[in-house]
């Protein structure tokens, strides 16, 4: 992620809006793109440090200097530093400097000189000198050598994941995001749960989907501190791994023309694009034969039920449980949702079953592996519409006949 004064210079402010301006993939900036990689593969083996210079010595007095280190940024965060010193360097420096200090030549005062120090410590290391200068400040990060420079990268998709970075890093500056989905729940929230996000949730009325706000500082003095911010702009590229998905947020930049936040938008119309990966479409192989069979035996254009993959969300408590399928009647709309309980470690069977049980739908079918590694009956007090164990799979005319049993009308209410 890129530093703020970095995205400062690519901010436009108007009309209570705020907007970050893309890189354009002209021939000026795809040459700049192509140029800075060809540094960083130049200077495989070179220290950090010398990097930079390279850096510095490219930008010159360019007055793009802003671009140019941020597509710089971009590259330095796929590389691989690092340095494997034969001797640990506070060691080292422990064993030299000890001995007090020391001029490059010899005087009155000083009859060590530096280079006689580091020809001794190499004589008492059993090591070349120039390795034993290599050594002695290894461990900080200008001495580190880049490694590997990462996986190639095109100029073009350089200025795309730039442009992703100058998107996000607006954010750091937001103090609530609010979200609207319509797909890829399970995506969306195994990452607001990896950035630590609090945030609470209603359906979308009339259509399927979920608005989602974000919540920042609840103190409204904290504005020093962008630690908030942060985690808001790590989780933006998870909504563009949705297919429909709009944001808004409130944000104050600096320098903003006034007191009140400005308004920062974003849509699926966006030419931005992750570099997040998107989940498997199912998270065991009992799931996808599940589908399959049903595909087999129930599907085509006159299969009474249609079969959607974790297309609702349950609030349970201050989580949420996304059901691995829905049963949806053709013709009169009718829903059931299936959670299947399969091969899995206990504790998340237990936090499985602490999960239905705060549900409490009537319209939700547990199908449970006879053998799962909870106590017997558990799931049958779950508080969910049916229960039903199968010992190899599921068995797809028990599972049809407990959907035509449990399934509700969209508008009934489903709690128990």
């Amino acid at each position: 992620m890129l530093k703020s004064e970095l995205i400062r210079p690519r901010l436009k402010m108007r009309d209570g809006q705020v907007w970050t301006q893309s890189l354009p993939g002209n021939y000026r900036y795809l040459a700049v793109a192509g140029d800075l990689t060809a540094i960083f593969q130049r200077c495989v083996g070179q220290s950090r440090g010398k990097l930079t210079e390279a850096l510095r010595d490219y930008e010159g007095d360019s007055l793009d200097y802003p671009i140019i280190r941020g597509l710089a940024a971009v590259l330095e965060a796929r590389c691989v530093f690092g340095s494997d010193p034969p001797v640990q360097p506070p060691d080292l420096r422990a064993a030299i400097f000890q001995q007090g200090p020391v001029t490059r030549q010899q005087d009155l005062f000083s009859l060590t000189t530096r280079k006689q120090l580091l020809a001794e410590a190499a004589a008492n290391y059993e090591l070349p000198v120039e390795q034993i200068e290599t050594a002695l400040f290894a461990d900080l990060a200008e001495e580190q050598i880049l490694l590997d420079p990462g996986e190639a990268i095109a100029p073009g998709d350089l200025i795309t994941r730039y442009n992703l970075e100058v998107a996000r890093g607006l954010l750091y500056w937001a103090r609530e995001v609010r979200i609207q989905v319509h797909d890829s729940y399970k995506d969306v929230f195994k990452f607001i749960k990896l950035f630590k996000l609090m945030y609470t949730i209603r359906p979308v009325v009339g259509e399927k989907g979920y608005h989602i706000t974000l919540h920042g500082p609840i103190s409204p003095f904290v504005k020093s501190t962008i630690r908030y911010g942060v985690q808001f702009a790590k989780f933006l590229p998870a909504l563009l791994l949705c297919d429909r998905w709009q944001m808004e947020a409130d944000v104050s930049p600096p320098k903003a023309p006034g007191p009140e936040p400005l308004r920062y938008t974003l849509n699926d119309q966006t030419d931005l694009r992750t570099h997040f990966k998107a989940s498997g479409l199912f998270d065991s192989r009992l799931e996808a034969d599940f589908a399959a069979e049903f595909e087999a035996k129930y599907g085509g254009a006159k299969r009474k039920w249609g079969l959607a993959r974790e297309d609702e969300l349950i609030v349970v408590g201050d989580t949420v449980m996304i059901p691995d399928f829905s049963f949806t009647h053709r013709k009169d709309g009718r829903r059931a949702l299936l959670e299947i309980v399969g091969f899995w470690h206990p504790n998340y069977l237990r936090r499985k079953l602490h999960k239905v049980r705060q549900a409490g739908r009537k319209d939700l079918i547990l199908l449970v592996y006879e053998s799962v590694n909870v106590a017997e009956g558990a799931f049958e007090e779950a508080s969910a519409g049916e229960v039903l164990t199968f010992s190899r799979k599921p068995v797809l005319k028990e599972t049809l006949a407990a959907v035509e049993r449990c399934a509700v009308a969209p508008t009934e209410v489903v709690t128990v």
